[in-house]
């Protein structure tokens, strides 16, 4: 594998998905502020809109990700030029792996560790971080499907299918897990607690995005083509 010119593909994707990057963390960190108002009535008005914000935030720009840097190059023939390179078909889906995966970890590591950083140092209650690190574990989750599902199939019609299975997904995934013992209603605890109910979510959750992306590698390595 010409590893050079892998790493300068990744580098070349994660050039054009810059802007994104920046307004993914800009629109996240200002989602996040907007959390901490309150109306006056003590009613966390601000809280609600702002993690509404947040988590509309993390899931366009997963999609934006994945649709606009993968699937709309494919559709525009833009991966052509890489048919001059001394590169398979399976190095180049590997590139596109790597830079959407890389991509979509910077603001989400950055915006998910700024959250437990300040939650933690804040001295106030830090029962709702596992949870936390959950919900945004299942984004990660919901992004590696749907990147796994446009990598694979290149079809627009499969791609809107998984926009709107892991959409939904995000709903069942606040009436279902939010509700479970041993997560609900610990969100006003003075500590974290890691019991098994948020570490066997944690375990699935990490099995699945393993799976996807192992997917994602593989499947289009059986290609013998970049068309």
């Amino acid at each position: 594998m010409n590893r050079s010119i892998l790493g300068r593909l990744i580098a070349k994707d994660l050039y054009l998905y810059r802007w994104m990057i920046a307004l993914a963390l800009i629109a996240g960190a200002a989602s996040l502020a907007l959390s901490r108002i309150s109306s006056g009535d003590g009613v966390s008005t601000g809280m609600n809109l702002g993690m509404l914000l947040f988590i509309t935030t993390i899931i366009t720009f997963g999609i934006f990700v994945a649709m606009v840097g993968i699937l709309k190059e494919r559709q525009d023939k833009s991966q052509l030029f890489v048919l001059s390179l001394p590169l398979s078909a399976a190095q180049y889906s590997l590139s596109k792996v790597c830079s959407a995966l890389i991509a979509f970890l910077l603001p989400w590591v950055v915006l998910t560790a700024g959250v437990v950083l300040a939650t933690a140092g804040s001295g106030g209650p830090a029962g709702g971080i596992p949870f936390f690190i959950v919900m945004m574990t299942f984004f990660l989750v919901t992004f590696c499907v749907l990147m796994s599902i446009v990598v694979i199939t290149m079809s627009e019609v499969w791609a809107i299918a998984g926009i709107l299975i892991t959409n939904v997904s995000v709903t069942l995934f606040f009436f279902s897990v939010g509700r479970l013992p041993g997560i609900i209603g610990r969100a006003g605890e003075s500590v974290a607690v890691w019991n098994p109910a948020i570490l066997t979510m944690l375990g699935v959750e990490i099995a699945v995005i393993v799976l996807s992306v192992s997917l994602a590698i593989y499947l289009p390595s059986r290609r013998k083509d970049f068309i």
